[in-house]
Protein backbone atom coordinates (compact mmCIF):
# COMPACT_ATOMS: atom_id res chain seq x y z
CA UNK A 1 0.00 0.00 0.00
CA UNK A 2 1.06 3.61 -0.31
CA UNK A 3 0.12 4.96 3.07
CA UNK A 4 1.91 7.34 5.38
CA UNK A 5 3.75 4.63 7.29
CA UNK A 6 5.02 3.10 4.06
CA UNK A 7 6.05 6.47 2.72
CA UNK A 8 8.07 7.33 5.78
CA UNK A 9 9.76 3.94 5.79
CA UNK A 10 10.82 4.37 2.18
CA UNK A 11 11.88 7.92 2.85
CA UNK A 12 14.11 6.83 5.70
CA UNK A 13 15.67 4.12 3.54
CA UNK A 14 16.77 6.56 0.85
CA UNK A 15 17.79 5.07 -2.48
CA UNK A 16 16.89 1.39 -2.45
CA UNK A 17 18.81 -1.39 -4.16
CA UNK A 18 17.75 -4.99 -4.58
CA UNK A 19 20.78 -7.06 -5.52
CA UNK A 20 21.49 -8.63 -8.87
CA UNK A 21 18.22 -10.42 -9.60
CA UNK A 22 19.31 -13.79 -8.16
CA UNK A 23 15.78 -14.88 -7.38
CA UNK A 24 14.65 -13.95 -10.86
CA UNK A 25 16.67 -16.64 -12.55
CA UNK A 26 15.80 -19.52 -10.22
CA UNK A 27 18.78 -21.57 -11.39
CA UNK A 28 18.45 -20.24 -14.90
CA UNK A 29 15.01 -21.66 -15.55
CA UNK A 30 12.49 -18.83 -15.30
CA UNK A 31 12.12 -15.61 -17.30
CA UNK A 32 9.81 -12.94 -15.87
CA UNK A 33 8.90 -9.78 -17.71
CA UNK A 34 6.73 -6.81 -16.72
CA UNK A 35 5.24 -3.98 -18.77
CA UNK A 36 4.21 -0.83 -16.92
CA UNK A 37 2.98 2.60 -17.96
CA UNK A 38 4.41 4.55 -15.02
CA UNK A 39 2.85 8.00 -15.65
CA UNK A 40 6.34 9.50 -15.30
CA UNK A 41 6.36 8.31 -11.65
CA UNK A 42 3.80 10.96 -10.69
CA UNK A 43 1.35 8.89 -8.66
CA UNK A 44 -2.41 8.67 -9.25
CA UNK A 45 -4.93 10.09 -8.63
CA UNK A 46 -3.71 13.54 -7.66
CA UNK A 47 -6.67 14.85 -5.66
CA UNK A 48 -7.21 17.04 -2.65
CA UNK A 49 -7.14 13.90 -0.50
CA UNK A 50 -3.90 12.49 -1.93
CA UNK A 51 -1.93 15.57 -2.96
CA UNK A 52 -0.01 16.18 0.26
CA UNK A 53 1.21 12.61 0.33
CA UNK A 54 2.21 12.68 -3.34
CA UNK A 55 4.23 15.85 -2.80
CA UNK A 56 5.84 14.36 0.29
CA UNK A 57 7.60 11.57 -1.59
CA UNK A 58 7.36 12.52 -5.26
CA UNK A 59 11.13 12.38 -5.72
CA UNK A 60 11.26 8.87 -4.29
CA UNK A 61 8.65 7.37 -6.61
CA UNK A 62 11.28 5.73 -8.86
CA UNK A 63 12.74 3.79 -5.93
CA UNK A 64 9.30 3.02 -4.53
CA UNK A 65 8.20 1.64 -7.88
CA UNK A 66 11.41 -0.37 -8.17
CA UNK A 67 10.86 -1.83 -4.71
CA UNK A 68 7.28 -2.82 -5.56
CA UNK A 69 8.33 -4.50 -8.82
CA UNK A 70 11.38 -6.17 -7.29
CA UNK A 71 9.03 -8.27 -5.16
CA UNK A 72 8.18 -10.15 -8.38
CA UNK A 73 11.84 -10.75 -9.32
CA UNK A 74 11.58 -9.51 -12.91
CA UNK A 75 14.31 -10.00 -15.47
CA UNK A 76 12.87 -7.35 -17.80
CA UNK A 77 10.74 -4.28 -17.13
CA UNK A 78 9.50 -2.13 -19.99
CA UNK A 79 8.33 1.38 -19.16
CA UNK A 80 5.85 3.52 -21.04
CA UNK A 81 5.18 7.18 -20.37
CA UNK A 82 8.52 7.39 -18.69
CA UNK A 83 10.28 10.38 -17.14
CA UNK A 84 13.65 11.83 -18.15
CA UNK A 85 16.57 9.53 -18.83
CA UNK A 86 18.21 10.61 -15.58
CA UNK A 87 15.19 9.38 -13.61
CA UNK A 88 15.02 6.13 -15.58
CA UNK A 89 18.69 5.62 -14.70
CA UNK A 90 17.76 6.14 -11.04
CA UNK A 91 15.01 3.52 -11.36
CA UNK A 92 17.34 1.04 -13.09
CA UNK A 93 20.03 1.58 -10.46
CA UNK A 94 17.54 0.78 -7.72
CA UNK A 95 16.92 -2.57 -9.44
CA UNK A 96 20.64 -3.09 -10.16
CA UNK A 97 19.78 -3.38 -13.85
CA UNK A 98 20.86 -2.00 -17.19
CA UNK A 99 18.58 0.11 -19.36
CA UNK A 100 17.97 1.38 -22.87
CA UNK A 101 16.12 4.70 -23.15
CA UNK A 102 13.84 5.73 -26.01
CA UNK A 103 12.87 9.41 -26.40
CA UNK A 104 9.35 9.93 -27.66
CA UNK A 105 8.56 11.36 -31.06
CA UNK A 106 6.52 14.15 -29.47
CA UNK A 107 8.73 16.42 -27.38
CA UNK A 108 6.05 17.38 -24.88
CA UNK A 109 4.49 20.49 -23.41
CA UNK A 110 4.09 22.12 -20.02
CA UNK A 111 1.90 19.29 -18.75
CA UNK A 112 4.08 16.52 -20.20
CA UNK A 113 7.64 17.88 -20.43
CA UNK A 114 9.70 15.53 -22.55
CA UNK A 115 6.65 13.86 -24.04
CA UNK A 116 6.13 10.12 -23.51
CA UNK A 117 9.50 8.34 -23.62
CA UNK A 118 9.99 4.66 -22.88
CA UNK A 119 12.66 2.29 -21.65
CA UNK A 120 13.70 -1.34 -21.46
CA UNK A 121 15.25 -2.15 -18.08
CA UNK A 122 16.87 -5.55 -17.65
CA UNK A 123 19.38 -7.61 -15.73
CA UNK A 124 20.62 -9.07 -19.04
CA UNK A 125 23.37 -7.65 -21.19
CA UNK A 126 21.97 -5.29 -23.84
CA UNK A 127 23.80 -6.21 -27.03
CA UNK A 128 22.15 -3.52 -29.11
CA UNK A 129 19.32 -1.01 -28.81
CA UNK A 130 17.53 1.20 -31.30
CA UNK A 131 15.03 4.05 -31.06
CA UNK A 132 12.14 3.97 -33.55
CA UNK A 133 13.30 0.75 -35.23
CA UNK A 134 11.71 -0.29 -38.51
CA UNK A 135 11.79 -3.21 -40.91
CA UNK A 136 13.19 -0.92 -43.60
CA UNK A 137 12.03 2.61 -44.41
CA UNK A 138 12.09 5.02 -41.43
CA UNK A 139 8.70 5.67 -39.84
CA UNK A 140 6.64 8.71 -40.67
CA UNK A 141 6.63 11.37 -37.96
CA UNK A 142 2.92 10.71 -37.35
CA UNK A 143 3.74 7.22 -36.06
CA UNK A 144 5.08 6.41 -32.61
CA UNK A 145 4.71 9.92 -31.25
CA UNK A 146 4.83 8.32 -27.80
CA UNK A 147 7.64 5.80 -28.21
CA UNK A 148 8.96 2.72 -29.95
CA UNK A 149 12.23 1.07 -29.01
CA UNK A 150 13.88 -2.29 -29.24
CA UNK A 151 16.76 -4.09 -27.57
CA UNK A 152 18.53 -7.33 -28.29
CA UNK A 153 19.34 -9.06 -25.01
CA UNK A 154 21.94 -11.75 -24.35
CA UNK A 155 20.15 -14.20 -22.05
CA UNK A 156 21.11 -17.64 -20.74
CA UNK A 157 18.42 -18.95 -23.08
CA UNK A 158 19.85 -17.34 -26.20
CA UNK A 159 19.24 -13.98 -27.89
CA UNK A 160 15.94 -12.30 -27.07
CA UNK A 161 14.45 -9.30 -28.86
CA UNK A 162 12.30 -6.98 -26.74
CA UNK A 163 10.16 -4.27 -28.31
CA UNK A 164 8.63 -1.63 -26.06
CA UNK A 165 5.97 0.73 -27.38
CA UNK A 166 3.19 3.13 -26.51
CA UNK A 167 0.51 3.64 -29.14
CA UNK A 168 -1.48 6.74 -30.00
CA UNK A 169 -4.29 7.30 -27.52
CA UNK A 170 -6.93 8.82 -29.81
CA UNK A 171 -6.46 7.83 -33.46
CA UNK A 172 -7.37 4.26 -34.39
CA UNK A 173 -6.01 4.59 -37.93
CA UNK A 174 -2.64 5.61 -36.51
CA UNK A 175 -2.67 2.66 -34.11
CA UNK A 176 -3.44 0.30 -37.00
CA UNK A 177 -0.41 1.59 -38.88
CA UNK A 178 1.74 1.38 -35.76
CA UNK A 179 0.72 -2.24 -35.20
CA UNK A 180 1.39 -3.13 -38.84
CA UNK A 181 4.85 -1.52 -38.66
CA UNK A 182 5.76 -3.52 -35.56
CA UNK A 183 4.55 -6.83 -36.98
CA UNK A 184 6.78 -6.18 -40.00
CA UNK A 185 9.66 -5.46 -37.62
CA UNK A 186 9.03 -8.65 -35.64
CA UNK A 187 9.07 -10.71 -38.84
CA UNK A 188 12.63 -9.45 -39.38
CA UNK A 189 13.77 -9.87 -35.78
CA UNK A 190 12.52 -13.45 -35.57
CA UNK A 191 15.26 -14.50 -37.95
CA UNK A 192 17.75 -14.15 -35.09
CA UNK A 193 15.80 -14.98 -31.93
CA UNK A 194 12.49 -15.00 -30.10
CA UNK A 195 10.71 -11.72 -29.55
CA UNK A 196 8.47 -9.96 -27.05
CA UNK A 197 6.29 -6.91 -27.73
CA UNK A 198 5.24 -5.08 -24.58
CA UNK A 199 3.45 -1.86 -23.93
CA UNK A 200 0.45 0.38 -23.60
CA UNK A 201 -1.24 -0.26 -26.94
CA UNK A 202 -4.32 1.89 -26.24
CA UNK A 203 -6.68 -0.63 -27.80
CA UNK A 204 -8.94 -3.32 -26.38
CA UNK A 205 -9.07 -6.98 -27.38
CA UNK A 206 -12.26 -6.40 -29.38
CA UNK A 207 -10.71 -3.60 -31.47
CA UNK A 208 -9.39 -4.11 -35.02
CA UNK A 209 -5.81 -3.40 -33.96
CA UNK A 210 -5.82 -6.57 -31.87
CA UNK A 211 -6.57 -8.64 -34.93
CA UNK A 212 -3.39 -7.45 -36.63
CA UNK A 213 -1.25 -9.01 -33.91
CA UNK A 214 -3.15 -12.28 -34.16
CA UNK A 215 -2.91 -12.31 -37.96
CA UNK A 216 0.85 -11.86 -37.67
CA UNK A 217 1.06 -15.00 -35.54
CA UNK A 218 1.89 -13.31 -32.25
CA UNK A 219 0.46 -14.69 -29.01
CA UNK A 220 -1.28 -12.58 -26.39
CA UNK A 221 0.30 -14.09 -23.27
CA UNK A 222 -2.29 -12.52 -21.00
CA UNK A 223 -5.15 -14.17 -22.84
CA UNK A 224 -3.26 -17.46 -23.19
CA UNK A 225 -2.47 -17.63 -19.48
CA UNK A 226 -5.56 -16.45 -17.72
CA UNK A 227 -5.75 -12.66 -17.66
CA UNK A 228 -8.68 -12.77 -20.03
CA UNK A 229 -10.26 -9.35 -20.32
CA UNK A 230 -9.12 -8.14 -16.89
CA UNK A 231 -8.75 -4.35 -17.25
CA UNK A 232 -5.42 -2.64 -16.82
CA UNK A 233 -6.45 1.04 -16.79
CA UNK A 234 -7.12 3.21 -15.00
CA UNK A 235 -5.66 1.83 -11.79
CA UNK A 236 -8.60 3.23 -9.82
CA UNK A 237 -11.78 1.42 -10.89
CA UNK A 238 -10.16 -0.05 -14.03
CA UNK A 239 -12.35 -0.23 -17.12
CA UNK A 240 -10.28 -1.40 -20.09
CA UNK A 241 -7.53 -3.82 -21.00
CA UNK A 242 -5.00 -1.88 -23.07
CA UNK A 243 -1.63 -3.08 -21.72
CA UNK A 244 -0.14 -6.22 -23.24
CA UNK A 245 2.71 -8.68 -23.50
CA UNK A 246 2.83 -10.42 -26.90
CA UNK A 247 5.37 -13.04 -27.91
CA UNK A 248 6.45 -15.09 -30.87
CA UNK A 249 4.93 -18.61 -30.86
CA UNK A 250 8.04 -20.59 -29.90
CA UNK A 251 8.45 -18.45 -26.78
CA UNK A 252 4.72 -18.51 -26.02
CA UNK A 253 4.89 -22.31 -25.72
CA UNK A 254 7.07 -21.79 -22.66
CA UNK A 255 4.68 -19.36 -20.93
CA UNK A 256 3.62 -20.52 -17.48
CA UNK A 257 1.47 -17.72 -16.15
CA UNK A 258 0.45 -14.11 -16.56
CA UNK A 259 -1.02 -11.58 -14.18
CA UNK A 260 -2.29 -8.06 -13.82
CA UNK A 261 -0.62 -6.68 -10.69
CA UNK A 262 -3.68 -5.18 -9.05
CA UNK A 263 -2.80 -4.98 -5.37
CA UNK A 264 -1.33 -2.05 -3.39
CA UNK A 265 0.86 -0.15 -4.12
CA UNK A 266 -0.26 -0.52 -7.74
CA UNK A 267 -3.74 0.45 -6.56
CA UNK A 268 -4.65 2.68 -3.61
CA UNK A 269 -5.15 1.15 -0.20
CA UNK A 270 -8.92 0.83 0.10
CA UNK A 271 -9.06 1.76 3.78
CA UNK A 272 -6.96 4.92 3.46
CA UNK A 273 -8.57 7.87 1.63
CA UNK A 274 -5.19 9.60 1.28
CA UNK A 275 -3.58 6.55 -0.34
CA UNK A 276 -2.85 6.53 -4.05
CA UNK A 277 -1.52 4.24 -6.77
CA UNK A 278 1.96 4.40 -8.26
CA UNK A 279 0.47 5.09 -11.72
CA UNK A 280 -2.82 5.36 -13.57
CA UNK A 281 -2.14 1.95 -15.20
CA UNK A 282 -1.61 -1.48 -13.69
CA UNK A 283 1.52 -3.49 -14.51
CA UNK A 284 1.16 -6.72 -16.49
CA UNK A 285 3.54 -9.62 -15.97
CA UNK A 286 4.36 -12.85 -17.81
CA UNK A 287 6.48 -15.78 -16.73
CA UNK A 288 8.19 -18.32 -19.00
CA UNK A 289 9.78 -21.65 -18.06
CA UNK A 290 12.83 -21.60 -20.27
CA UNK A 291 14.54 -24.85 -19.22
CA UNK A 292 13.22 -28.12 -17.85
Amino acid sequence: MINRRGFLGLAAAGVLTFGNGVKAVENGRVLRTISYNVLAFRGYPNTNATRARIVECLGRHPEMTAKALAAFSPDIVTLQEGPSEAVVAQFAKALDMRYAYFPGGWKGDQTYPGGFPGAIVTRFEIEEAQNRPSAGTPHEEALFTRHLGRAKLATPFGPLHVVSTHFHAHEQETRMREAAAITDLIATLRESGSALVQGDLNHRPEDPEYGLWVKAGLIDIGKAKGIGDQPTAPSVRPLKRIDYIWSTPELAKKAQRAAVLDKPPFVPESTDPASYALSDHLPVMAEFLMQA
